[in-house]
C-alpha cells in the first residue's frame, strides 16, 4: 500500500529559510525589470497579513500596474490612475476597491499598502501615501487562497484583475522597488496594541 498524507495546505504552504525564495524574515524586495513569478516562488499573500510598499517616482498622469497577482476570477491590483493610487481586492469577482483620497505627487513617492486579516474571514485595507493615511476600507472576506496565477511587478501579466484597465496597463512611470512584508498575528496584534496605546494618549 502506499503511504497516505492528509495534509492540504501544509503541502502548498511556502516554508521560510535562508537562502529559498522565501526569506527567513518574511521580507521580500523585488526591483523591475521582472518576469512573471511561480506563485510558488512569491510573496504568498493569500491567507496573510501584510504591508506591500512601493517606491516610485512619477510625473504629472502617470499611470499602470504597480503589482498585480491573479486573474479576473481572484486576485489584488494595486496601479495608479488619474492620479490616484487604487487598489483592488478580487474576492471571486466581488471587488472590493480602495482609491487614495488625494492625488500622487509628481516625483518621488512612497506608497504602501496594509491588508489585515481580522477574526471570522474578514479583514481591512488601507493606503498610506508618503506616511499620510489616504484612505481604508474594509474586506468582507478575506481570501485564504488568493489564486495560483503568480505575479507580475509594474504590470499584469494575466487576464486582468481589476476591471478598471485592460491588461497589461505597464506603470508609466519609474519603478524602484516593491517590498512585501508579511506579518504574523503576534506582529498584527502588537501593532494593534501601540496603536491604541497611542490613541489613548491623544
Amino acid at each position: 500500500m502506499l503511504p497516505l498524507d492528509d495534509r492540504m495546505f501544509e503541502l502548498f504552504g511556502a516554508r521560510f529559510r535562508e537562502n529559498s525564495p522565501h526569506p527567513a524574515d518574511r521580507r521580500y524586495v523585488y526591483r523591475p525589470p521582472m518576469s512573471p513569478m511561480p506563485s510558488q516562488a512569491a510573496a504568498s499573500i493569500g491567507g496573510s497579513s501584510f504591508d506591500l510598499t512601493a517606491r516610485i517616482t512619477r510625473s504629472d498622469g502617470d499611470g499602470g500596474v504597480l503589482y498585480a497577482t491573479g486573474t479576473e476570477n481572484s486576485g489584488l491590483s494595486i496601479f495608479v490612475q488619474n492620479d490616484k493610487l487604487v487598489v483592488d481586492y478580487n474576492a471571486f469577482d466581488a471587488h472590493t476597491v480602495l482609491e487614495s483620497q488625494f492625488d500622487l505627487p509628481v516625483g518621488d513617492c512612497e506608497v504602501l499598502v496594509a491588508v489585515r486579516r481580522n477574526a471570522k474571514r474578514t479583514g481591512t485595507m488601507a493606503v498610506f501615501v508618503d506616511g499620510t493615511l489616504a484612505g481604508s476600507v474594509d474586506l468582507p472576506l478575506f481570501m485564504s487562497m488568493m489564486s495560483s496565477v503568480g505575479p507580475s511587478v509594474g504590470y499584469d501579466h494575466g487576464s486582468p484583475v481589476s476591471p478598471r484597465y485592460e491588461a497589461p496597463f505597464p506603470f508609466e512611470g519609474t519603478m524602484h522597488e516593491i517590498v512585501i512584508q508579511l506579518l504574523s498575528r503576534k506582529d498584527v496584534e502588537a501593532q494593534r496594541a501601540e496603536a491604541a496605546t497611542e490613541m489613548g494618549r491623544q
